[in-house]
């Protein structure tokens, strides 16, 4: 898959203080901490993994986030995940040093961390370059694409976005970056994103506005069907702009602002599975016509998750039934018979019977594709669902028996 090779122009936003370095967390010497400082107006809200089994940078953030947030400090090179006591308590050892240092509470600050699950996490590595990271984001921010560099883990290219949107007459940002190759399916996978504006949104809004954001976008993705232990999505509000205020997340002057987040949102969602680990194909799954939005997204799932449906997308062997396959383990209570379904547009199955007169090399043509849509009619209902998936090829075996090396 063709990966991204210009980073996008990243609008800044007022209110937002950027630093990153190099603690020593990443073997390779490359920069693996960030810390951000907001507004003291700014209002925070986040979105964390639904796994069972947290890391203790997602539980330290679940039982914070409530409080008045003023920075958050992130590593990637250490998941601090099957870690314990020990993981959080070396979370209440650095954020001590930050709170000290920027003259809060550590309770007012958040953590995010990516990395080998399992790895004790020495906080002392990241107590000694705290000052200097603090002090070096009051001269001048780092940039947006060192943010994004110094959150990788196997990410083959930083992720960012950014918008600019009108409320009523006044112009707003919102810019984003994300984190995420592999361990990805909701919800969500082991992905990081952290999302800023300088609009004025009341809190209870603004958290409305991720969930609704999450929906269509990191929580419909599918890299290889692993939920991760760390995924944590952010969205501050730093307030800085003075625009008409909003009351309600249905205002008519709310919507524009809306649609521009789902956007961007469905932007770094897509950039994730783009770098799928090993992937070449974007592939965009569509069932439509279902008689509820679960019963569509548990058959949109089935089919991004299933290993020989990515194989056979990712291959010139023509094996057609393997999606039928895909679709009949949802267990969903659908009539087979109604079934019909197309790859891009090539019609490949019509009211659950194989289409006779399909060219192979129409087919080929068809899978050769950097981006490959799969559509399937239920004809049942009126819910749709689009999720996103990749292919699955040797690379991604190859990367992760190789990942701590």
């Amino acid at each position: 898959m063709k990966h991204r090779k210009l980073y996008p122009k990243i609008n800044t936003v007022s209110g937002v203080l950027i630093s990153t370095g190099y603690c020593g967390l990443k073997k390779n010497s490359k920069k693996d901490l960030v810390i951000i400082q907001f507004d003291k107006n700014s209002k925070l809200v986040g979105v964390f993994t639904n796994s069972k089994t947290k890391s203790e940078a997602v539980r330290w953030s679940k039982n914070n986030i409530k409080n008045k947030i003023q920075a958050i400090i992130i590593n990637s090179g250490n998941a601090n995940a099957l870690t314990g006591k020990d993981g959080y308590n070396s979370i209440k050892k650095y954020t001590s040093c930050l709170a000290k240092t920027a003259g809060c509470s550590s309770k007012n600050i958040l953590v995010a961390s990516t990395g080998v699950i399992g790895e004790k996490l020495d906080y002392k590595k990241i107590n000694k370059v705290i000052p200097q990271l603090y002090k070096k984001s009051k001269i001048k921010c780092c940039s947006w694409k060192s943010f994004s560099e110094s959150i990788m883990t196997t990410d083959t290219f930083p992720k960012a976005a950014s918008r600019k949107v009108k409320i009523a007459n006044k112009e707003v940002v919102i810019s984003g970056v994300a984190k995420g190759s592999g361990m990805i399916y909701p919800n969500m996978g082991t992905m990081l994103a952290f999302v800023f504006t300088d609009a004025n949104i009341p809190k209870k809004i603004l958290q409305k506005s991720l969930l609704y954001g999450v929906k269509n976008s990191f929580n419909s993705i599918s890299v290889d069907g692993d939920t991760s232990t760390n995924d944590t999505v952010f969205f501050v509000s730093t307030s800085k702009q003075k625009h008409k205020k909003i009351n309600s997340f249905n205002d008519t002057h709310y919507l524009n602002f809306l649609r521009e987040l789902n956007n961007l949102l469905l932007d770094l969602a897509l950039q994730i599975v783009r770098d799928g680990e090993g992937a070449r194909k974007l592939i965009k799954i569509l069932v439509k016509n279902a008689k509820t939005y679960k019963r569509a997204k548990n058959i949109a799932f089935s089919i991004a998750n299933s290993l020989l449906v990515k194989t056979f997308l990712g291959s010139n062997e023509i094996n057609l039934g393997r999606i039928f396959m895909a679709i009949g383990k949802s267990y969903e209570s659908i009539n087979q018979d109604k079934i019909s379904y197309s790859i891009g547009n090539i019609n490949i199955v019509k009211n659950g019977k194989l289409i006779n007169k399909i060219k192979t090399t129409t087919i080929k043509n068809c899978l050769n594709k950097k981006e490959i849509l799969l559509s399937i009619d239920l004809q049942e209902g009126k819910e749709n669902i689009s999720v996103y998936t990749c292919d699955l090829t040797k690379k991604y075996i190859d990367i992760n028996t190789n990942y701590l090396t």
